[in-house]
């Protein structure tokens, strides 16, 4: 971005070509891989293993039923869910994972966004080598995934 200006930069967010979204949606790696120890965040993909930490499903203290949560005005979720990720959507820059759903009013089951800010990234898909080959190859020089 090149504008200083907040409004600007805002509208180059929402107008970026899908590419650069998705390098956009990254979390926090925390990992006991040694080859990844210097890694600060990663992209997140489909497959890789997460945990939220912030949101209706990250209190530790309050593992309670599914019908509960802020979005319907009662103590938050369930405590904080270590699953899979299920699907990445990069138009609205939102998360989907394994586990995290919501009964909507009709009865029906609801899977539930995450923004990737309120994750961390806790194992790497490993079902492409060449994936991990490259973010290893990319901290020992410096530079961004």
């Amino acid at each position: 971005m090149s504008s200083k200006k907040a409004g600007k930069q805002r509208i180059s967010q929402k107008e970026a070509p899908i590419h650069i979204r998705r390098k956009r949606l990254r979390a926090r790696l925390i990992t006991d891989d040694q080859d990844l120890r210097n890694i600060r965040s990663v992209t997140v993909r489909v497959g890789d293993e997460v945990e939220v930490t912030r949101g209706d499903f990250s209190h530790p203290n309050s593992a309670k039923a599914d019908t509960r949560g802020k979005r319907l005005g009662q103590p938050r979720g369930r405590a904080g869910i270590k699953a899979k990720v299920a699907s990445v959507d990069t138009k609205n820059g939102c998360i989907f994972v394994d586990g995290l759903s919501q009964t909507t009013a009709d009865g029906k089951e609801e899977a539930v966004p995450v923004n990737p800010s309120n994750l961390i990234v806790t194992k790497l898909f490993e079902g492409d080598p060449e994936r991990i080959k490259r973010i290893v190859e990319r901290s020992s020089r410096g530079g961004k995934q």
